[in-house]
């Protein structure tokens, strides 16, 4: 079965799994049950686009996926799998697309990396995938903050404590 996307749920459910290991943060919070905003299906496609035409490896998102599902069905922990995948023996592309989708989720935003030159040290850019990306960026959460021009909190709210950072990462300890 596919989803609007054209991914299967396999291919999602291990987009969704990957994406919470290598960003910290809970499944439950990169794809809440009832989730209006459907950040995962915006974030799968612009992945799998950008990685297999700056790879130019039309294999390259299968592989990670791929390689997440035998981790996880090892019964690996997240920390186990998370160093799997960002290991060096990877390769460097497969290094670079999981940091890239880190930074996806962090800012809303894909990155590029352009070179350093005799002039210029190595800098990485990066452009807005969508005001909806945006808003829905995960540093907002870690900042236990709101964008500006974007809350759902009510108004005067800044007058009290915020809650716990795992109320918002999903992970006691609100460990990231």
């Amino acid at each position: 079965m596919t989803d609007i996307t054209g991914a299967t749920a396999d291919t999602m459910n291990n987009f969704i799994g990957l994406s919470a290991v290598l960003t910290g943060f809970a499944t439950s919070i990169i794809a809440p049950t009832l989730d209006p905003v459907d950040i995962k299906s915006e974030y799968l496609p612009v992945f799998t686009q950008k990685i297999t035409e700056e790879s130019k490896d039309p294999t390259l998102v299968t592989t990670i996926l791929q390689k997440y599902a035998a981790l996880k069905a090892q019964q690996l922990s997240d920390q186990q799998i998370g160093t799997q995948m960002l290991a060096p023996d990877n390769g460097t592309n497969f290094v670079l697309a999981c940091r890239k989708l880190i930074f996806m989720w962090y800012s809303g935003a894909w990155p590029t990396i352009i070179p350093a030159t005799d002039k210029d040290p190595e800098t990485t850019v990066s452009d807005m995938i969508s005001a909806k990306s945006y808003t829905t960026g995960l540093v907002w959460q870690v900042m236990q903050a709101h964008p500006m021009g974007d809350s759902n909190y009510r108004y005067g709210y800044w007058a009290k404590s915020p809650a716990a950072l795992s109320a918002y990462t999903g992970h006691q300890g609100g460990a990231v």
